[in-house]
């Protein structure tokens, strides 16, 4: 239910912003527009001003703008109030204003995320513990390797590295990297892994976190024996590490027991027994990754949107790339059943995680109405652009037969979304 709920409020929104960017630009234009509903269906309430009946429907997912004459059979070409009736050019603003709300939305919302501010992990590009007989193995990558651009796109954090890698099953990734500060490129093909979200992309290893102390928990074990941020961990009980993994693993190993942390302070080592406490975990002690706290002003939260859309939208034109070539796969298409598991989860997170969520959905929504397929708005568009091509207005035989054409793939689209969140939803129930 609470996933319902996420997804209906989510989702609902997103389409009932796009239909108002429909709406106003219609109203700019002086389309005389019928009806503009909040959700679908049968109408629950409303009230009329003017010629436009404002109302709110049965079903809240989304919503829809009626315009006078937007279809050729209920057209009157001499009312000049109407949508057919209009210049193509003001059209062509209608119908991208619904995706333009989208994108927008996008962007501030992201931007308003970055101003607020957050604690993040520093995950530098670094590669971690390898397993034997996976790509990267095969790749030739070793623990302490610095990623450096992945494609010809470089990377900031691991976050960068785990994006390319998770969205590129079965695809092969030239990889930039440097050993000992000396470059080195390599190709790297992830292999395909189904996880509860469906196919990913797999490369077997993990980042490469410095053993370096970012914070402890206030009264945690860490505390109370004295550890401090920047503090770097080079032994538990005896056994030397480099890096955060080896420390949690030995810490879980430990269990209840206290554990003998070596670390160096400056110039000087020292050394604590840290006990385990069930108030931070079965075998937590306290000790925290390196963070730091991520904050923006206006201007420079816009231009960090932008980027980060722009670097999101890329991601999503390489998987449409591969599955056109072949090389991605249809259950790779989410349906409204995973969107609404994975909205209820992340609203559970937190609103400003749910927010984060309504940015990227709002952006692929965006993007995908404008992609020119038949009944949905890029359709429409292309039709009008390729009117205004030839100077003349295509048949309505045409018209009726590109709609069709449109209809079907869009059908056979939502059968396989629909499939694969079916068959998803089983796996996570036979599995427990």
């Amino acid at each position: 239910m609470y996933n319902l709920f996420a997804f209906f409020i989510g989702l609902g929104f997103l389409i009932f912003i796009h239909e108002a960017g429909h709406f106003l630009v219609a109203k700019l234009f002086r389309v005389r527009v019928l009806v503009f509903s909040f959700g679908f269906g049968k109408r629950l309430f409303g009230f009329r001003h003017g010629d436009t009946d404002y109302r709110v429907s049965l079903i809240p997912l989304g919503g829809y703008v009626r315009m006078a004459g937007d279809s050729p059979e209920e057209n009157v070409p001499s009312n000049p109030d109407e949508f057919l009736s209009k210049p193509k050019w003001q059209r062509f603003l209608i119908l991208v204003a619904g995706p333009v709300m989208n994108i927008t939305i996008a962007i501030l919302f992201v931007a308003a995320l970055a101003m607020i501010g957050r604690e993040e992990t520093v995950s530098r590009p670094v590669v971690g513990e390898v397993d034997p007989n996976t790509p990267a193995a095969r790749a030739g990558l070793q623990r302490g390797d610095v990623i450096v651009s992945i494609n010809g796109d470089r990377v900031e954090d691991f976050g960068d590295v785990r994006m390319h890698i998770s969205s590129s099953a079965n695809t092969p990734l030239q990889v930039v990297y440097k050993r000992n500060e000396v470059p080195r490129t390599t190709t790297l093909t992830p292999i395909r892994e189904d996880s509860e979200y469906g196919p990913i992309g797999r490369a077997g290893f993990k980042p490469g976190w410095e053993s370096v102390v970012g914070g402890v928990e206030k009264g945690s074990p860490a505390e109370r024996a004295g550890l401090r941020a920047g503090d770097r961990i080079v032994a538990v009980n005896g056994t030397p590490i480099r890096e955060m993994s080896e420390y949690a693993r030995l810490s879980d190993d430990a269990g209840v027991k206290p554990v003998r942390m070596d670390v160096q302070r400056g110039r000087q080592r020292h050394s604590f027994k840290v006990a385990a406490s069930p108030e931070w975990g079965d075998t937590g002690r306290g000790v925290l990754m390196e963070s730091r706290f991520f904050q923006l002003p206006l201007l420079p939260a816009l231009r960090y949107s932008v980027q980060e859309n722009w670097r999101m939208l890329r991601f999503v034109f390489a998987a449409v790339k591969r599955m056109v070539r072949g090389e991605g796969s249809v259950k790779e298409l989410s349906g409204p059943l995973a969107i609404a598991r994975i909205s209820g989860e992340v609203l559970r997170l937190g609103i400003l995680n749910f927010i984060a969520l309504l940015s990227v959905i709002s952006l692929q929504l965006g993007v995908m109405n404008l992609l020119p397929i038949p009944v949905l708005d890029g359709g429409h568009i292309m039709i009008l652009l390729i009117e205004g091509a030839a100077r003349r207005d295509l048949s309505l035989r045409v018209k009726e037969r590109i709609q069709q054409l449109g209809f079907a793939v869009l059908a056979t689209l939502m059968i396989v979304v629909l499939y694969n969140d079916v068959i998803m939803s089983f796996m996570r129930m036979k599995n427990g």
